[in-house]
């Protein structure tokens, strides 16, 4: 147990912290708590927190030092050019969009995309277009396929960019070939949201392809989320083949990196992701067939009420547990974990996603099996059935919700940004008797987890949204609600 420091008052988010750090971590930060680093830079950390002087240089001018671990960065991860931003990949989303995009441009982007994109689009003032499922089926988790993604721009030629998030929070993929193709036959840019899949890098043979060698020509990715880097470590990758005939004006990139990063950026955590990128550089490889070993190992040894997924294309260093075969609800599963000290990286009301770093121990796999073995499934069958109904009910309204077309009564900026409660509409699109009388939202409406965005700003909240929410809280799941 980490100790309070120098007899201080009470520190009440300091002793929480420190108490968490006793935990089994299956989730983000990648570097588990610090346990991957060495007793030297542990004890070296806070005495290299400084700012920008001669001997350390500007991570928003790179020069010197801070341009060679640009460019080591940009040419591991296969960049024309790369940044290092330390304010996290919400600040780098806004640097992708702002990079592509001026006020009034529209983006062909699903629905269901990161917070940081839908308050990135209100700030920018631009217009999505939401990708709607070409067969007419809603997507799974709001994530469209390839051929949707083709539709959509398509039907909005007039497009300048258009946004993918790959993978998802469950490790799922995308191929990126045809709709870079398509985007660029188009004149649009491919902006890819890849927070989770810094470490595809590692091993292309066994994990799935990195977006920029599909065709991407910006890409933002998480170091912290699955490399062994400080929160809230981010990389913004600019393709060289964009840059070259001039899709991408690294230029505006490095302009708008001090408009959206802070002017006091940590040389902390930008040197914690030089150190993640020679991690993964020297180890990945050999630290990537070791995880999809033990993954594949875990769930081989589970009972035959749950169930690994896995889909073809998913990342097989990341461990998505299906425990729907328990009976038990969200908030009931996080709590077994929970009195087993393991914290995973999120419980829905089916799955469990289990983020292990590269240095995961095999003794937390085995408290991790321990844990999940101990649970107990519902024997009565009549009360399992009854939950499997509710399950499968509320991801059918979930995938409807998240799948929906736009429906906007004034733009993201107005509804977020507005001078006055009782400013004028000025809609997107002219709305009918019934949606007039409706209240556009305010606020991003996002049950979390997984934090995906069912009410846009400027959309009006249905009563399938509120019958929707109602049945999250009724089903016992645990669900917040952000807003």
């Amino acid at each position: 147990m980490i100790r309070r420091e120098n007899n201080l008052p009470d520190t009440p988010l300091w002793n929480a912290l420190c108490r968490q750090a006793d935990r089994v971590s299956f989730h983000m930060p990648a570097h588990r708590q610090g346990r991957v680093f060495s007793d030297e830079m542990i004890r070296t950390l806070a005495r290299c927190d400084t700012t920008e002087l001669e001997r350390t240089g500007d991570l928003a001018e790179p020069e010197g030092h801070v341009r060679q671990a640009y460019e080591l960065a940009a040419r591991f991860f296969g960049a024309g050019e790369t940044w290092f931003i330390t304010t996290g990949t919400t600040t780098a989303i806004r640097i992708m969009l702002a990079c592509a995009l001026r006020e009034g441009d529209e983006v062909v982007m699903p629905r269901a995309v990161h917070m940081a994109a839908v308050h990135a689009a209100a700030l920018l003032g631009l217009r999505p277009r939401f990708v709607r499922p070409n067969s007419g089926k809603p997507f799974r988790d709001g994530q469209p396929d390839a051929e949707s993604f083709i539709a959509a721009m398509r039907a909005h030629p007039q497009a300048k960019a258009c946004y993918v998030t790959r993978p998802d929070y469950y490790g799922n993929t995308v191929d990126l070939r045809d709709i870079a193709e398509e985007a660029h036959r188009l004149g649009m840019v491919l902006l890819v949201d890849e927070a989770h899949g810094a470490h595809f890098v590692a091993a292309p043979e066994m994990l799935p392809p990195t977006a920029l060698s599909q065709g991407a020509d910006i890409a933002a990715q998480s170091a912290h989320k699955t490399l062994p880097a400080l929160t809230p470590a981010s990389l913004l990758h600019l393709s060289g083949e964009s840059i070259a005939c001039g899709r991408i004006s690294p230029r505006r990139c490095a302009s708008l990196v001090r408009v959206f990063q802070t002017s006091s950026p940590s040389f902390l955590i930008a040197a914690s992701t030089d150190i993640a990128r020679a991690m993964l550089e020297r180890d990945g490889r050999a630290c990537v067939e070791r995880l999809v070993h033990l993954n594949r190992q875990l769930s081989d040894s589970l009972p035959a009420y749950y169930r690994r997924i896995c889909p073809p294309g998913t990342d097989l260093a990341r461990l998505v547990i299906d425990y729907a075969g328990t009976g038990l609800t969200r908030a009931e599963f996080a709590g077994k974990l929970d009195q087993s000290g393991i914290d995973a990286e999120l419980v829905d009301s089916r799955r469990a996603v289990f983020i292990p770093s590269i240095d995961q121990p095999e003794e937390d796999y085995a408290i991790l099996s321990e844990a999940l073995c101990s649970i107990r499934p519902e024997k009565n069958t009549v009360q399992m059935d009854r939950h499997v109904r509710a399950i499968e009910e509320l991801e059918s309204m979930r995938d409807s919700l998240l799948s929906a077309e736009a429906d906007f009564l004034m733009s993201p900026r107005q509804a977020l940004f507005g001078s006055r409660p009782d400013a004028p509409l000025h809609p997107l699109s002219v709305p009918d008797a019934n949606r007039l009388a409706a209240e556009p939202a305010a606020h991003i409406i996002a049950p979390y987890p997984p934090g995906m965005p069912i009410v846009w700003p400027g959309e009006p909240v249905t009563e399938q949204h509120r019958r929707y929410l109602r049945m999250l809280t009724a089903a016992d799941t645990g669900v917040r609600v952000r807003e």
